[in-house]
């Protein structure tokens, strides 16, 4: 069997990695300023192509790009406002502000989706159940089993509805008030019946037994762990204070504002680089061990 590909962030504790992805994707939603998404927009791509590698990169950059240029494109369109007037097509008159607008939102929603990508990377899902508590532990269940009793519910109701309509010895057509309410006392009926069986089923298996449910943690949260989570979130607390600065003087409409000190983009810049610096450190120490 072939060796099982590392992944980012392995030689850290899960709510490391958590912290970091979840902050930066929330900060690159909340934060619509043009610099500020171009460079999430680069650290996200950066990282994507070391975590992922450059064919994922590329397959997904080949339906994202496309959706930003047609974001930027349509933008003026449907907000025909600024002040730099580019061009006519028609009544219509194309900004630059609104240009500039389209493009940063484009950006800003190819950023999140690939920051939600390379995040899938490194936080796979046991290491996600490995973080959330027992009771949380009882979510999955609850919406597998949502998921397959509702499709089985509709399922039933066409079943139920095509077997009254077929029944036609009993006399004309029910109305639609009488339809709904056999059809909603059959199944009512029908799951009462597998609730019980599916409660034993549960139950059988060891489910609510009386005693809690032990549960193995591959990972403990360490020292080192604990010191990356204070410093991720000091970072996560600077860029916040940078970037409300930096968005309070910005503005499309009606002319473009000022970007702001160039210093305030610094923590920002550290932020969306440290996961594709984390992920250097990683694959270097790896190859070091696997040398000596």
């Amino acid at each position: 069997m072939a060796p099982e590909r590392p992944t980012p962030f392995d030689s850290w504790h899960a709510a490391v990695p958590a912290a970091l992805f979840a902050g930066t994707a929330l900060l690159t939603m909340l934060a619509v300023q043009p610099v500020l998404v171009a460079l999430s927009l680069a650290g996200a791509v950066a990282f994507s192509l070391l975590a992922r590698g450059v064919r994922a990169t590329v397959r997904g950059l080949a339906w994202q790009l496309p959706l930003l240029a047609l974001v930027c494109v349509l933008n003026p369109f449907f907000s025909a406002s600024g002040s730099t007037l580019l061009l006519k097509v028609g009544p219509r008159s194309v900004y630059a502000e609104s240009l500039v607008y389209g493009a940063t939102m484009g950006a800003l929603l190819v950023a999140t989706v690939l920051w939600f990508q390379g995040a899938a990377t490194a936080l796979t899902q046991d290491r996600l159940l490995s973080l959330s508590g027992r009771r949380t532990r009882t979510l999955p269940l609850v919406v597998s089993m949502a998921s397959q009793l509702v499709p089985q519910m509709l399922g039933r109701a066409r079943t139920v509805r095509a077997t009254v309509a077929a029944c036609t010895a009993a006399g004309s057509r029910p109305g639609l008030r009488e339809e709904l309410t056999r059809t909603s006392t059959m199944l009512l009926a029908w799951s009462l019946e597998d609730s019980v069986e599916r409660a034993d089923a549960m139950r059988a298996r060891g489910w609510e037994s009386g005693r809690p449910r032990t549960s193995y943690r591959p990972e403990h949260l360490r020292g080192r762990d604990a010191a990356a989570l204070a410093a991720t979130a000091g970072l996560l607390v600077a860029c916040t204070a940078c970037a409300w600065r930096l968005c309070a003087s910005w503005r499309f409409y009606p002319t473009l504002g000022e970007l702001g000190p160039w210093w305030a983009y610094a923590p920002w810049l550290a932020l969306v680089l440290l996961p594709s610096l984390s992920a250097m450190a990683g694959r270097r120490e790896r190859g070091s061990h696997e040398r000596a």
